[in-house]
């Protein structure tokens, strides 16, 4: 989609628009500047990545998370299905759980399955993942948390886990 008035594309201007933190206000503001971009940027996201711009792709969807453009969801469990190491996945994470996207439970779940071995021993990005599927408030979702406190999950996910679904005493489980 190109500027009206101008050669530069409507994603190079939101993009060059989009400088720390985006907060809701700031999100409105560059879509009152820019309107349509809510409706556009899930598709902008899916160009950035096929052109391996991963920056573009984690400012794009800071941008789109507060303004729950449509498609967000759908994008980003796709990239984290394609396990591509440069994306900084603990943000697409928080961003699925920020917007509530339903459908993510079974992407976050498959990547806390892959990553455990590299997250050891502090698990930050299985943390993340666990309070997404917290915020989720799904039955998938609550489930997959069930299935880490299972005694075969590493202590620390099968706490943070419990903590979630607020059974850690039930389980026995003791903060270390």
């Amino acid at each position: 989609m190109m500027r009206p008035g101008g050669g530069e594309r409507l994603v190079d201007l939101v993009d060059s628009m989009i400088k720390g933190f985006i907060t809701v206000e700031r999100a409105r503001g560059i879509e009152a500047e820019v309107p349509g971009v809510g409706d556009a940027i899930a598709g902008w996201i899916r160009e950035s990545a096929a052109a391996q711009d991963w920056r573009r792709v984690e400012r794009l969807a800071n941008l789109a998370a507060p303004l729950q453009a449509p498609g967000l969801g759908d994008v980003l469990c796709d990239l984290l299905d394609a396990e591509i190491a440069e994306l900084n996945n603990e943000d697409v994470v928080d961003i699925l759980g920020e917007i509530r996207a339903a459908g993510a439970a079974g992407s976050i779940f498959r990547l806390v399955e892959r990553s455990i071995g590299s997250d050891a021993p502090a698990y930050w990005l299985c943390q993340k993942a666990i309070l997404s599927l917290s915020e989720l408030e799904t039955n998938e979702a609550e489930g997959y948390l069930r299935a880490m406190t299972d005694p075969a999950w590493p202590d620390p996910i099968r706490w943070h886990a419990a903590v979630a679904l607020m059974i850690e005493e039930s389980l026995g489980l003791k903060e270390e």
